[in-house]
């Protein structure tokens, strides 16, 4: 993809509000300093449900705890749930990661915001149209660019699209705008407040143009997420979960709380047969999940049983349902032969990770012998991040085997 249809990507997803066009309240010119674009100035408020566009403190802000898109790997997220006072570990481990994924020994996230020179950049000024072999992107370093080129398209073009929130007490919870709060994250981690942006205005990025309703409503939720359609499978399988109970009443499930894993609140309504769609309902829901027969509906709710590893993979490497049904299957034929050997598997389990924590080991140790001395500390600890992580398997698979 070249560099103008990113752009004009991100315009037309993330960063532009295609599902309601009621964006700003032209009374809000405040707002303006802190990132708005000046399409503000051309658009009026008609809907009743929001109010007017204020500039909310980003660390006043939290995720809905129950939203169907996952902007963060589920492994980074194991350790540093995503809450603001958390966004920069995030970010600094996501970076790390990115590194020993793709092996780069730099990662200059200012160049990316600011536009500046960047390998990827020269590899696009030198591309003669000849065939080149193509490279899958890898899962961590592809989710993490398609937030900084967010970022960097908010720094350059303005946020036309304010985020979308239910008060909560002392705190706002997300009702659409995840993507676009991180963005500033990162924003005000690089520049902090007074930045100079590219056309000479002046950003405040610790606040973030947001409009206020009663309470978060799933179904303007997902009509969002279905005018951008770029949910993922398991992002889709999550976003029926959250509509069908609706749909029968929020008072016949328990709460996200209740639950160790996320996967366990949604597969609450995983047998068909116990949470039909309501009659009268089906239109509605197919219209909200932008699905065009029943036979999707069976598809993705198919996806709320799968194994706890393959859910957590598919939603990392934005795998489609077609890809996690042949997976599934082909899981299920390996299981059927050699569940007989279950004490061995458990053994050959614990070997693996094993294997893994020392071949991570080594990865880790280049990097700390062949890196700037002011990177160790984080590098340490992402190590005993990761010992920790491997311990708790491993304590599972005991578990498991006694």
């Amino acid at each position: 993809m070249s560099s103008r249809d990113r752009r004009r990507h991100i315009r037309n997803t993330d960063n532009l509000l295609v599902s309601n066009p009621n964006a700003v309240d032209p009374k809000t010119v405040d707002a303006i300093g802190f990132g708005l674009g000046s399409l503000s100035e051309e658009i009026a408020a008609a809907d009743s449900e929001f109010q007017a566009i204020e500039a909310v403190s980003i660390d006043k802000i939290y995720p809905n705890a129950i939203q169907p898109r996952n902007s963060v790997p589920h492994d980074i997220t194991d350790v540093f749930p995503l809450i603001p006072e958390n966004v920069v570990a995030i970010f600094e481990r996501w970076i790390i990661e990115v590194q020993l994924e793709t092996g780069q020994k730099d990662f200059d996230i200012k160049s990316y915001l600011q536009g500046a020179a960047t390998e990827r950049g020269e590899q696009a000024e030198t591309f003669d149209g000849q065939d080149i072999a193509e490279q899958a992107p890898l899962p961590k370093e592809h989710s993490l660019m398609k937030l900084i080129d967010l970022a960097a398209s908010i720094r350059r073009d303005g946020l036309s699209n304010p985020i979308t929130l239910a008060h909560r007490q002392r705190r706002y919870e997300i009702e659409t705008g995840e993507r676009r709060w991180l963005a500033y994250h990162i924003l005000y981690w690089q520049f902090g407040d007074g930045d100079r942006r590219p056309d000479g205005s002046i950003a405040n990025w610790s606040r973030i143009p947001s409009r206020a309703v009663k309470q978060v409503d799933v179904w303007r939720q997902a009509s969002e997420n279905n005018a951008r359609d770029n949910l993922n499978a398991i992002s889709r399988a999550r976003q029926l979960s959250i509509l069908l109970m609706d749909l029968h009443g929020w008072e016949n499930f328990s709460g996200r709380d209740a639950f160790a894993g996320e996967q366990e609140f949604y597969a609450q309504v995983a047998d068909g047969g116990a949470w039909r769609v309501p009659r009268g309902k089906g239109e509605q829901l197919l219209n909200a999940m932008g699905l065009s027969n029943a036979g999707q509906l069976r598809q993705y709710r198919a996806l709320l049983r799968l194994p706890g590893n393959l859910w957590r993979k598919g939603d990392d490497e934005n795998l489609t349902e077609g890809e996690l049904r042949k997976m599934k299957a082909a899981l299920d034929t390996v299981t059927g032969v050699t569940v007989a050997g279950g004490k061995r598997q458990q053994q050959d389990a614990i070997a693996r990770l094993t294997a893994a924590a020392a071949d991570l080991q080594r990865k880790l140790r280049k990097e700390i012998d062949a890196g700037d001395s002011s990177a160790r500390p984080k590098l340490r600890k992402l190590i005993r991040t990761q010992i920790n992580q491997l311990i708790s398997l491993e304590d599972e698979i005991e578990d498991a085997s006694s």
